[in-house]
């Protein structure tokens, strides 16, 4: 993906970001084709979905599973509204190719969940037992998406490290969808790959229309996330026990608006 035009970056720089592009969107389609092509979907869920309920309590894998809702995303990328708009930009321009890609291959292939398959008995359910539509993981593709963002745009700046947590962070996500016995690790591999690509599609527009430097392109940007934070706040997700992270999420999408829309009527201020 092309850098700004008024990035000072050279092409070097371009060759050091591009494999950022490429890597982690080719890795996940490996890991999904590996899964696929030697039948291992149903080994690792079970290993994994029993390592996981000994890890962590459910309340905590309901809560950090929500972290990759679709307006809980963007609740969460709301806080970087005010000094980083570019960001939220990048995102709000990636959710429709994400929408496409994940709802396509969902309508497409119609997979059914490991609860519409697996004896009950042999693995943890959290929340509410979801059965149709698995792949690939809607979740894991949000979480994907925010991440690649994040990174790329932190990449553009010099800086590593945030890639590397980001990527951590929805890797953690992602794997929250097996833990509450939600997804195959074919679909959270699969959303991963696509929601990394999907991120770097809505960078490269941001870096493009570039609304969010201007006053009203923020100013709409804060009613959106104003709007998609009270949505959530209504939304029945099906993980009571995550209650307590929807709850959050709120509270940053609320937050994040209220402090860019106060951040510039600061800058206008006499």
């Amino acid at each position: 993906m092309p850098l700004p035009p008024d990035s000072s970056a050279s092409r070097s720089d371009h060759r050091l970001i591009l494999p950022w592009i490429v890597v982690p969107a080719l890795v996940c389609a490996l890991m999904a084709g590996l899964i696929a092509a030697q039948d291992l979907n149903t080994g690792l869920f079970l290993t994994w979905n029993a390592a996981a309920s000994r890890w962590l309590p459910p309340t905590l894998w309901a809560g950090i599973t929500n972290f990759g809702a679709t307006l809980g995303a963007f609740c969460l990328i709301a806080l970087a509204l005010a000094r980083k708009p570019h960001w939220v930009a990048a995102t709000l321009l990636a959710a429709p190719f994400a929408g496409v890609f994940a709802q396509g291959l969902k309508y497409t292939y119609a997979e059914p969940r490991p609860a519409a398959v697996l004896d009950p008995d042999s693995f943890t359910v959290v929340g509410l037992a979801l059965r149709t539509d698995s792949f690939p993981s809607g979740h894991s593709t949000t979480a994907f998406v925010v991440a690649g963002v994040v990174a790329l745009y932190s990449l553009r700046s010099g800086r590593s490290w945030p890639a590397l947590l980001v990527l951590a962070a929805a890797a953690l996500v992602s794997f929250s969808r097996i833990a509450v016995g939600a997804h195959w690790p074919l679909d959270i591999f699969t959303g991963a790959a696509g929601g990394w690509l999907c991120g770097a599609i809505g960078t490269a527009l941001a870096t493009r229309w570039r609304f969010w430097e201007r006053a009203r392109g923020v100013r709409t940007m804060a009613m959106i996330l104003t709007l998609i934070a009270v949505a959530f706040a209504f939304e029945d997700v099906g993980y009571p026990e995550g209650l307590w992270a929807q709850y959050l999420l709120v509270a940053c999408g609320l937050l994040g608006a209220a402090h860019a829309l106060l951040r510039l009527k600061g800058r206008s201020a006499p």
